[in-house]
């Protein structure tokens, strides 16, 4: 059974928290905490924040970091000591319980703006390093024009709103565009995609 703890500081949460997860504790950081909690989401910015994260891991538990401000640096941090997601503090409950879902199915749950600005950074360093640009493991040829469109926008570290706003189609239609990119290459998210569009993922 999934038990959900959110550890904070002293006068900050969101009622979202607990409208997401019914079940849901809430402590200030340093307090005595549920032995029982298995989902477990961290303020990030809390003194010794990423320590923390590192013990709730070693406990075997799944951490996400709540962050009041996205930002790269603080991404990595926080994945580099164990958290599965990284996500606004005050994000919505559908945002909050799909982040949750995701994790606990083994995935890793990113802002969305700071995938896209990864994607950007990246791409071309993929693109100039990689041994052949059309590997084996990513049939382009299953891929409408319109679809190729959108995954090249991806690649170039587009938001959807951007690319609907480049292409002149809604952003509904980028986001059923690009499921269908994901379905028919094997993508698991834009990250994912652009590792194999590089040739990096293997199989």
């Amino acid at each position: 059974m999934r038990h959900v703890l959110f550890i904070t500081e002293e006068g900050f949460s969101s009622p979202r928290w607990r409208q997401a997860f019914a079940n849901a504790s809430v402590m200030i950081a340093g307090q005595h905490e549920p032995a029982n909690a298995n989902l477990v989401w961290v303020l990030t910015g809390l003194p010794g924040w990423e320590q923390l994260i590192r013990e709730q891991t070693a406990l075997g538990r799944t951490v996400l970091a709540l962050t009041r401000r996205p930002q790269l640096e603080e991404l990595r941090q926080a994945l580099a000591a164990g958290a599965r997601g990284y996500l606004e503090a005050m994000s919505s409950t559908a945002i909050l319980a799909q982040a949750a879902a995701t994790v606990e199915a083994g995935g890793i749950w990113l802002p969305a703006e700071l995938v896209n600005r990864m994607v950007g950074l990246l791409s071309p360093l993929l693109a100039k390093n990689a041994a052949s640009p059309q590997p084996a493991s990513c049939d382009l040829s299953r891929l409408t024009a319109r679809e190729r469109q959108v995954m090249d926008e991806v690649l170039g570290g587009a938001s959807n709103k951007r690319i609907a706003l480049t292409l002149n189609i809604t952003e509904r239609t980028v986001k059923a565009h690009l499921s269908s990119v994901f379905e028919k290459l094997g993508a698991r998210d834009r990250m994912h995609l652009m590792l194999l569009a590089h040739g990096k993922e293997q199989g």
